[in-house]
């Protein structure tokens, strides 16, 4: 598990900040009332820490004295200078001390360290030394960049890394075609998905209202302050992390962490219209528990509810990441299913009613075993609906022919 290690003299502040990293993040603590002590730690477990967290009292000249350890630097009284900080090697960022807000910061430099493989920040500016400047002040702070110069370019980047959370942009890049750069790419990627900030001289008024107007997110004025840019770089994707969590969230079961209902019908809508053009093979599978009534009328619903998991788990476990698993509300999930065969469709199916009916739950009556009933379908529907209409019957066959079957066509 990662480990942060808390370079502070006092202990009592030192265990606050382990107590607020352990209830935000899953991450171990240790820490250090002093460089030598710090020193003995890394030496003693090389690789082992993810993060330092700095008390800048210990080492006032130095505000990165491990290399290639991400540091995040407490200044607490000690007076400082941003743009030193800025471009200093492995330092995150600095913080004046651990009260309110600060210790949340903390948390998301920590998790900016935490996912940095799942993120990137498009740069594009004309002049090379303004993508010099950008690419080590984004570097410096544990940031993956890429970097383009011109509109076609930024868009072939946006497209073919869809890992891309910011796009930091030259406002004179995006002005000609009335801002159809922006336009073009707030088509394609919400507000939720993608941060855009514009870099604008303070004399182009016009050019900064009709940017926020087109779709950017933020505007820094240029030549930028140092610490302003780093500043609104970080809020910026803070606000698009929460905004995905929210969305995330809001397209997800409670009870199985699946899909929901509403997203389901979002997704599989679009998915429905490539197959329909050719672009894909689609298999939709309705499933429903057997006699799920019965085990919370006779066991209760927390053994339901325990059902209801289990079968969300071997679907989970036996399908694959791009497939859409739903559940579509009580004992009935539903499974969109790319690029599969219709002759392995009903295979695939069969293994994973098997896996369902392997499955047991320990109840105070006895064991009771699981078992789900399928409806497959792979055929050409007019509609969506229609081809999940036509999935219900399949599914209403298996249950009429005695449940724990799967029947296809």
């Amino acid at each position: 598990m990662p480990t942060i290690l808390i370079i502070e003299p006092d202990p009592l502040l030192a265990e606050s900040v382990t107590e607020h990293l352990q209830a935000h993040l899953n991450v171990l603590s240790e820490t250090a009332d002093s460089l030598e002590a710090a020193r003995q730690l890394i030496e003693a477990f090389p690789g082992n820490y993810l993060t330092i967290i700095l008390n800048l009292c210990l080492s006032p000249d130095n505000y990165a004295p491990f290399p290639n350890i991400p540091t995040i630097v407490v200044t607490g009284k000690i007076p400082t200078s941003a743009k030193k900080i800025a471009f200093a090697s492995n330092v995150l960022d600095y913080i004046l001390d651990y009260n309110g807000y600060n210790l949340e910061y903390i948390t998301q430099l920590v998790k900016r360290v935490l996912f940095a493989d799942e993120s990137k920040i498009l740069i594009v500016d004309a002049e090379p030394v303004n993508l010099k400047l950008m690419r080590k002040l984004l570097g410096n702070k544990g940031y993956a960049v890429i970097e383009a110069d011109n509109a076609p370019e930024t868009l072939a980047l946006i497209q073919s890394h869809q890992d891309i959370s910011m796009l930091l942009i030259d406002g004179d890049i995006c002005e000609p075609k009335d801002f159809d750069l922006v336009r073009s790419i707030r088509q394609d990627f919400k507000k939720n998905q993608l941060s855009i900030i514009a870099l604008c001289e303070r004399s182009k008024e016009f050019q900064r209202t009709m940017l926020l107007r087109s779709g950017v997110n933020d505007c820094i004025e240029k030549p930028f302050r140092i610490e302003d840019f780093q500043v609104r770089v970080m809020n910026n994707l803070q606000l698009v992390e929460v905004l995905k969590e929210l969305t995330e969230h809001s397209n997800r079961d409670f009870l199985t962490q699946l899909y929901n209902r509403r997203y389901f019908f979002e997704i599989g809508s679009t998915l429905y219209e490539n197959y329909k053009r050719g672009a894909l093979h689609l298999t939709l599978a309705m499933l429903d528990i057997d006699h799920l009534k019965t085990i919370n009328d006779t066991h209760g619903h927390l053994f339901g509810d325990k059902a209801i998991k289990t079968v969300a788990e071997v679907l989970t476990k036996n399908l694959r990441a791009t497939d859409v698993i739903a559940r579509l509300g009580g004992e009935e999930f539903c499974v969109l299913s790319t690029d599969v065969k219709p002759n392995e469709a009903q295979n695939l199916f069969e293994r994973i009613r098997e896996e369902v009916h392997r499955q047991t739950l320990s109840t105070p009556s006895g064991t009771i075993h699981c078992s789900v009933s399928i409806g497959v379908t792979t055929g050409i529907a007019p509609s969506f609906e229609d081809m999940i209409h036509a999935g219900d019957m399949l599914l209403y066959q298996a249950k009429e022919q005695g449940r724990n079957r799967v029947v296809h066509n």
